[in-house]
């Protein structure tokens, strides 16, 4: 992970393992309502990441898998279009692509309806998740349960309906995807 220095002219990089998760709840005073989530507090040095939802676990839940997911390098990326542009810098995502025969820049090709089935399936499956149940476990020291993701967020290509061709699609990199593009290489 890197986060700036003190004088936020660099960066201090140091590895994800050497980082503790906390559960977290920090009360809003607004509405008296808690924000839940978590912090990543360095074991050593005065280093954190922190982030918080409404009154909700599942969320924070979520963003810790996904954080897990980017970090681990022998698994693909998550297949979702926040990462899309660096899926084949990545090279265990570029050799899943590959091996799977998933298309090249999916989520820029694919059309809005397709956008609608994911969340809809996304919400059937927080149906599955009792918050309350999974706060008394996370404070009681229990297991989490993890969600077992259905085969549409997995291999979201095969069960999309209309997917462009490549040579239709029209887009350029954002400001930061230009200036983070080179950091993209395989040392």
């Amino acid at each position: 992970m890197a986060t700036p220095t003190s004088d936020a002219k660099s960066l201090d990089e140091l590895p994800f393992e050497e980082f503790n998760a906390h559960y977290k709840v920090a009360h809003n005073p607004n509405s008296g309502f808690p924000n839940r989530g978590f912090t990543l507090l360095h074991f050593e040095k005065s280093m954190r990441y922190e982030k918080t939802y409404a009154n909700q676990v599942a969320p924070s839940l979520i963003h810790w898998e996904l954080l897990q997911n980017f970090m681990d390098v022998t698994q693909p990326l998550a297949d979702i279009p926040q990462f899309e542009y660096y899926r084949e810098f990545d090279k265990t995502t570029a050799e899943f692509d590959k091996a799977n025969g998933r298309p090249k820049y999916f989520w820029y090709r694919v059309d809005k309806s397709f956008l609608k089935k994911m969340s809809q399936a996304k919400d059937e499956q927080l149906k599955e998740f009792n918050d309350d149940e999974q706060l008394d476990n996370l404070l009681m020291g229990k297991p989490i349960k993890k969600l077992n993701p259905p085969e549409i967020f997995k291999f979201p290509w095969k069960y999309a309906e209309n997917i462009k061709p490549e040579s239709e699609i029209k887009f350029g990199k954002t400001a930061w995807q230009k200036f983070t593009s080179f950091l993209m290489i395989d040392l």
